[in-house]
């Protein structure tokens, strides 16, 4: 290493020590400033506490202290500062000493202690000095603001006596009473303009606080009152009274109002009107309004209660009614069965479901017919009102018309019994009656030939109904097996009476257009169809032939083979 090395390296070494020399300098005199200035700002907060106006505004309410209470106050007020100045403001400039030495020897940890203590005690100071300035300029300012509070309490006095005198009449027997509080309040305005002048300032605030609340009651007395008066003497006793006439009226027509407790809550109703009545002598109507209108509002539902129960009871009446019309017919209609019963069984092949069930129907219906004997003996009670009644009839009305629907279902088993013999019998009578006729028509025809199955036919048709006068006249009579003859029988007569159509419509039709094509058999094809035809035609098969004849209209009139073919197949 060279000379010239070595210089260097000293230099920057030299460097470097005076640079971190001149920074640890500049910090620890940035950081003293800081704690100075905290320093500094605790004092200069200090001094403006000390330097707040107390003893100037006490000045001020030592000039009107010419009571004993102020006095007393004043005397408190100067004792709780002078304790705030000497102790409290003496302990902080301890506290500030404290905490400049800490500073000088730089205890940062003892400082902020020390700070944070310093800050609580100066708060705590600022706190006390205010409550004493605050209570200070109250004292100082309240002759003018209990002045003012008077003042307009008078001008709200004056209001409610003029009223008072323009509806005086409406007042009644409490006229006098109000009359005395008008006087009683004018003596508190009196009242305090004595203790104004005698500087009592305690009593200043009792005497306008009671001032200002004898003056709201009478502002609610003056309104209220001729309300509660006209409720009391005109509203409710005379619905109390259309109330007494319509409820002993009704209870005199066997009405069950024994629910609605009635002569309680009117003896009720009249205890709360008594007291009500005793406390507007003293002028107390406290929630008086509101109860006379929930009285009034109860009385009217009353009344709405006694209507429901007539129209419940009209309802009833009629339900009732139409309960005992229901159950007689049903009563008959299960005699009328018994009674016929024997008949019923020689006549039909019953079996012993069919029989069960009307015992259990019978039972059913019993069962209501005395539940409604039931409801008959608790309406005789009269402790039920008659819509807990409808409740009742109603449940019964339903299961009566559920049981008539059962008893009609049984009758209808019955019934069907009778019902399908006679319609058994209209069936054989129409069955035979057909098969004449499919007879007399194929006689009045006169067809070369007659279809072998018609015979086939003709004869299980007889045989069938044959069978149906069997069934008819066996007793007793198995419904079901003669329903099942009838049906067969029918079918085979339907399907009888369908061959015999065929034939004679083909047949016919073949005739007929046979005979309005024999012009046109000029034409070979016409003539050569209609021999056709005409060997079908004898030989019995008249769909063929008429197939035939109408194919051949189709040569020389395609018109009329259209208008044919529809009517013929459609």
């Amino acid at each position: 290493m060279t000379k010239g090395s070595i210089i260097i390296i000293l230099l920057a070494v030299v460097t470097v020590v005076i640079l971190s020399f001149l920074a640890i300098k500049f910090l620890r005199k940035r950081e003293n400033n800081r704690l100075l200035k905290g320093l500094n700002d605790l004092n200069i907060k200090k001094n403006n506490l000390e330097s707040l106006p107390v003893m100037v505004e006490l000045g001020k309410i030592e000039d009107i202290a010419k009571s004993e209470q102020l006095e007393n106050k004043l005397k408190s007020f100067k004792e709780r500062y002078q304790e705030i100045k000497e102790v409290k403001i003496k302990k902080v400039d301890d506290m500030l000493v404290s905490l400049d030495l800490s500073i000088e020897r730089r205890d940062l940890k003892e400082y902020a202690d020390n700070y944070s203590e310093i800050e609580m005690e100066l708060d705590e100071v600022e706190v006390s000095l205010k409550d004493i300035l605050k209570e200070v300029e109250e004292i100082s300012s309240y002759e003018d603001k209990y002045r003012s509070i008077v003042t307009k309490l008078k001008a709200k006095y004056r209001f409610l006596e003029r009223t008072f005198t323009e509806k005086e009449t409406l007042f009644k027997d409490l006229a006098d009473v109000i009359k005395m509080q008008f006087e009683n309040i004018s003596k508190r305005f009196n009242d305090f303009d004595k203790v104004m002048e005698e500087k009592l300032y305690n009593e200043v605030i009792l005497v306008v606080k009671s001032i200002d609340t004898m003056i709201d009651n009478l502002d609610v007395v003056i309104r209220e009152v001729p309300d509660i008066l006209l409720l009391l003497n005109d509203l409710i006793p005379g619905r109390i009274k259309d109330l007494n006439e319509e409820y002993h009226k009704m209870m005199e027509e066997g009405y069950p109002l024994g629910y609605l407790d009635y002569e309680n809550n009117i003896s009720d109703i009249e205890k709360k009107e008594n007291d009500i009545i005793s406390r507007a002598k003293v002028l107390n109507i406290t929630d008086s309004l509101f109860d006379l209108r929930t009285i009034l509002e109860y009385l009217d539902n009353l009344f709405k209660d006694l209507e429901i129960e007539k129209d419940a009871k009209k309802k009833f009446d009629g339900l009732n009614e139409a309960f005992n019309s229901k159950a007689k017919k049903l009563d008959k209609i299960v005699k009328d069965i018994y009674a016929e019963l024997d008949d019923i069984k020689a006549l039909y092949h019953l079996n012993e479901k069919d029989l069960e069930i009307i015992d259990k129907l019978n039972l059913k219906l019993s069962v209501i017919i005395k539940d409604h004997k039931k409801l008959n003996r608790e309406i005789k009670k009269k402790e039920v009102s008659y819509q807990k009644h409808n409740i009742t009839i109603d449940q019964l009305m339903q299961r009566l018309n559920d049981i008539s629907v059962e008893f009609d279902e049984a009758l209808r088993t019955l019934g069907s019994f009778y019902e399908d013999e006679k319609h058994s019998h209209q069936e054989l009578k129409d069955m035979k009656e057909l098969l004449k006729k499919c007879k007399r028509r194929l006689r009045y025809y006169a067809l070369p030939v007659i279809y072998d199955n018609y015979f086939v036919e003709e004869e299980e048709a007889h045989d069938a109904i044959v069978e149906v006068e069997k069934e008819i006249n066996n007793k007793p009579i198995l419904i079901k097996n003669l329903n099942m003859r009838t049906d067969t029988a029918r079918d085979l007569t339907l399907k009888l009476n369908n061959t015999v159509d065929e034939m004679l419509k083909y047949a016919y039709f073949t005739e007929i257009l046979f005979v309005y094509s024999n012009k046109y058999r000029h034409n070979e094809d016409v003539l050569k169809n209609l021999n056709k035809v005409e060997k079908l035609y004898y030989s019995g098969r008249y769909k063929e032939s008429f197939n035939l004849v109408l194919k051949t209209i189709k040569l020389y009139d395609d018109d009329l083979y259209s208008k044919v073919n529809k009517f013929c197949r459609g």
